[in-house]
């Protein structure tokens, strides 16, 4: 079998896109497991317009995050930070009930659970301009369930964010680390027992290192380059895999609304045996447009080429990554995300699969306290085999959905209390693989 997906969002990691001043909603990756019971983003770091760096939910961003430090429920006695100092701390509570927690076609498993999770900031420098600055954030979580303690899983993610900005140059890293346990993968029974996690669950530990630098050689050129390590590290017997690539653009501003450029990006791609080690190449377009402040759209646009060692002759297949926000007035955001891209299955079929998936949020703010959020979006993914076999192994496909309205009350300017609704569902070419499910439930975040 080809299959070892599962249903999240990477909606928690630290981002720096700014989608019209709300969340991102980054897209659904079929290799990564679930992370959390629902897609709902609880607390995020985003450049906003809202503020400075914020670390508060990100559907509803708190008053009290205008400011990174002091304005919460503790730290308002102190006032804002005279320094370069700055902190923040919010606990954020979550209680749902689920009817299917193991994401399972039959034998489904129903539950209650809290997540409980803490949140630190500590940075240095202006996290408003950042021109020069470095901040760390740590965000465990952890999930217990009433019934099915099985279930329980302890979660820890860190994000390093650092920049430094000239009057030509603009230097950029981030770190991401994440070291989840015994999380849910959304597989069939059959699957599983083939897969070797007869249980449904496993561990997964992820790393992400970016550098990226920008280059103004003109007042309308820029150069753009970028060097990334990702690994992707499973429980065996389960199938880990490395990724380590550059980039290098070209783009030119034709005005102050519209850049247009060109880029290549290639790497190499070390996965465990079975699968080959993989390169790959993609050519690509850049396109930005923002007419003003209120509307934005990214794109990049190519072909990608991907080579297998004593495996199979080349595949390729066109990719992108596309971003849009826009906010006509201070009550309404929404913000669309689209992706196409290549990554390798974790099961031990020597398969990848080529993921295109698109995601939405849109959030008004009804009256002066509430707010109300839609978040949804559609995953599209398509196995192939890397290895060239007289009998080559089956490949499937898989389609999935899921939505979430959410009611959010800012009740102070450090605590925000809400309710939501989860509607996830999968449908693949070999019925086995089909689950739905709902959940329901409250969450609330302070700043302390």
């Amino acid at each position: 079998m080809g299959r070892c997906r599962s249903k999240t969002s990477a909606r928690r990691r630290a981002v720096l896109i700014l989608l019209a001043g709300s969340a991102v909603v980054l897209p659904l990756r079929a290799q990564v497991v679930e992370t959390s019971p629902t897609p709902a983003p609880q607390t995020e770091t985003t450049t906003s317009g809202e503020g400075a760096l914020m670390f508060s939910p990100a559907v509803v961003p708190l008053p009290a995050d205008e400011t990174p430090t002091g304005n919460g429920l503790v730290t308002s006695a102190f006032g804002p930070s005279q320094d370069a100092f700055e902190y923040a701390i919010h606990l954020t509570l979550r209680g749902a009930y689920d009817d299917n927690i193991g994401l399972t076609h039959m034998n489904q498993l129903d539950d209650w659970f809290v997540e409980i999770q803490p949140c630190l900031l500590l940075a240095i420098g202006d996290l408003v301009k950042q021109d020069t600055f470095l901040a760390a954030i740590y965000i465990p979580s952890f999930y217990r369930y009433d019934d099915h303690t099985e279930f329980d899983s302890d979660q820890h993610v860190i994000h390093v964010l650092g920049g430094i900005t000239t009057s030509k140059l603009t230097l950029r890293m981030s770190e991401d680390i994440a070291i989840r346990n015994n999380i849910v993968l959304a597989a069939s029974t059959d699957e599983r027992s083939a897969l070797g996690t007869t249980t449904g669950r496993t561990d997964l530990n992820t790393y992400s290192t970016r550098l990226n630098a920008n280059y103004n050689m003109t007042p309308d050129d820029l150069l753009f380059s970028e060097l990334k390590a990702n690994m992707t590290e499973y429980a065996a017997p389960l199938i880990s895999s490395e990724l380590y690539g550059a980039a290098l653009y070209l783009n030119h501003g034709f005005s102050n609304q519209f850049v247009l450029g060109a880029g290549v990006e290639l790497g190499v791609n070390p996965v465990d045996f079975p699968t080959p080690d993989q390169r790959f190449v993609q050519a690509n377009v850049h396109l930005n447009y923002t007419p003003n402040q209120k509307f934005s759209v990214d794109v990049i646009a190519g072909e990608e080429f991907r080579t297998f060692e004593n495996g199979r002759g080349s595949y390729d297949t066109p990719v992108f990554l596309i971003s849009a926000g826009w906010a006509p007035d201070d009550n309404v955001k929404l913000g669309l995300t689209a992706t196409r891209q290549i990554f390798n299955s974790a099961a031990a079929t020597a398969q990848d699969y080529v993921d295109t998936s698109v995601n939405a949020l849109l959030r008004e703010r009804i009256c002066k306290p509430l707010y109300f959020t839609l978040l949804g979006g559609y995953e599209h993914v398509e196995y192939f085999n890397t290895i060239d076999q007289p009998m080559p192994l089956p490949t499937f496909t898989d389609d999935y959905f899921y939505i979430q309205p959410a009611a959010d009350i800012v009740l102070t300017r450090y605590w925000v209390l809400g309710a939501y609704y989860l509607r996830r569902q999968n449908t693949g070419s070999v019925s086995s693989v089909d689950f739905h499910s709902n959940e329901v439930g409250l969450r609330t975040t302070i700043k302390f």
